[in-house]
């Protein structure tokens, strides 16, 4: 064997988690829980939603406000019960546009960032008619109960002066009111997570966890000792163990220690691994910072000739073409860790929630770009389900399967809209 094949296998082989690594994580993982549900120190949080399962015969048309970056949406949506839901107006719009407007910076105040946003909530409600609005809203908030939260702060590059300590939905009321707009009525407020949850459990009844795994990375599962929709805030777990890729990432970023598992599967950090990783295969000094989309282009691209081309247009320099393939293997390498972990996670909450090992036929709800984009991801994530399961209750097999839910944020913060008005 080549000494060029055996040191990519060898730098593959650092992303590589055996059967019995992944075992040992689910269940430090649902030790984990545990531990924070108990009010002990730990690594992951328990962030009451204060919002149990839905029945899926929920019924109404209700205003959705997803809210969780640089883009606005407001969504009309009826609910039919039986599972069923039409979508009737969908309005997106950025905070920012060039040469026009940007409610992104510390010179914009909090009302009219919210001025802005009633005016999208107005034009899909056609006007000042009465409904009840849901508000997926996924920055920093004190919560303690499902009708509104203290602000706490931006992320996203959000530096929109005069929100903090304020609450949010109320900052919306207000401007709803001095919109014109007073017959529309916030009542709910959840983050992304949690109304990837509701989304699925409305649509398919059994879904005890939710997962997003785009940009970031976060996990909520319905915990039945509080008869409530539970965040973990997933991405803040440090129990496994790193690579020296991971500590440099980790190192470079702008929060060095924190949300350490989330800069091992998320979309904002992998293509950063990848990167660092194939310097170093490369032997090269440096290489320009390049996205996940484009880490992805790479990895799914089957032709050692076309791969070369992309590799010297993404990286600016020639790629030999017996390097193509091992380069390729590797960013899969990355990408299979970040399925395996994220599917071992999972199994971590299935093992907290069943601890006999009888899991139940449910659906685990997915979102995210990683989990929808990224060749295999879904298999290798269904695939870490069934080595943790096969480890933990040997012969009891395991029918969770996860399902990609489309529109989770805005469908679920209608779900919770009706589940609020008629509670």
């Amino acid at each position: 064997m080549s000494r060029e094949v055996t040191d990519w296998m060898n730098i593959a082989q650092c992303f590589y988690w055996s059967n019995e690594r992944l075992l040992q994580f689910s269940q430090q993982f649902s030790a984990e829980i545990e531990r924070v549900l108990a009010g002990q120190p730990s690594s992951l949080q328990a962030v009451k939603s204060y919002l149990s399962l839905p029945t899926g015969r929920e019924q109404g048309t209700y205003l959705a406000l997803d809210f969780g970056g640089t883009n606005v949406r407001v969504s009309r949506i009826r609910l039919l019960g039986h599972h069923c839901f039409i979508v009737e107006k969908k309005i997106s719009r950025p905070l920012k546009k060039n040469g026009e407007y940007n409610y992104m910076t510390d010179q914009t105040t909090a009302d009219e960032l919210f001025d802005f946003i009633a005016d999208l909530v107005g034009e899909a409600a056609g006007g000042n008619k009465p409904f009840y609005l849901g508000h997926t809203f996924s920055f920093g908030v004190a919560q303690h109960d499902v009708g509104d939260a203290r602000f706490l702060q931006w992320s996203k590059e959000i530096t929109v002066a005069g929100a903090e300590g304020r609450m949010v939905n109320d900052m919306l009321r207000q401007a709803l009111v001095r919109k014109g707009l007073d017959d529309i009525i916030p009542v709910a407020l959840l983050n992304d997570t949690t109304a990837l949850l509701l989304a699925a459990g409305y649509q398919h009844g059994q879904s005890q966890v939710g997962i997003i795994c785009g940009t970031g990375f976060n996990m909520c599962y319905y915990e039945p000792r509080w008869d409530m929709i539970v965040s973990l805030e997933a991405g803040g777990y440090d129990g496994m163990a790193r690579t020296n890729w991971d500590i440099a990432v980790d190192e470079a970023s702008q929060q060095p220690g924190y949300h350490q598992l989330e800069k091992m599967v998320s979309g904002a950090y992998l293509s950063e691994i990848y990167r660092r990783v194939a310097m170093e295969y490369l032997d090269a000094e440096s290489m320009p910072a390049f996205t996940t989309e484009a880490m992805n282009h790479i990895v799914a691209n089957d032709s050692p000739a076309e791969g070369r081309l992309l590799m010297g247009r993404v990286w600016k320099r020639i790629v030999a073409l017996q390097d193509v393939k091992p380069l390729r293997s590797i960013g899969a390498a990355v990408f299979v860790r970040s399925a395996q972990l994220t599917g071992a996670s999972c199994f971590g909450v299935l093992r907290h929630l069943y601890p006999d090992g009888a899991i139940p036929a449910q659906t685990i709800a997915v979102e995210g770009s990683v989990l929808e984009h990224v060749r295999g991801s879904l298999f290798m994530l269904e695939d870490a389900l069934h080595i943790c399961q096969a480890g933990f209750a040997r012969g009891k097999k395991i029918e969770a399967s996860p399902v990609l839910v489309k529109d989770g944020p805005s469908v679920g913060a209608a779900i919770a809209a009706a589940m609020a008005a008629h509670h």
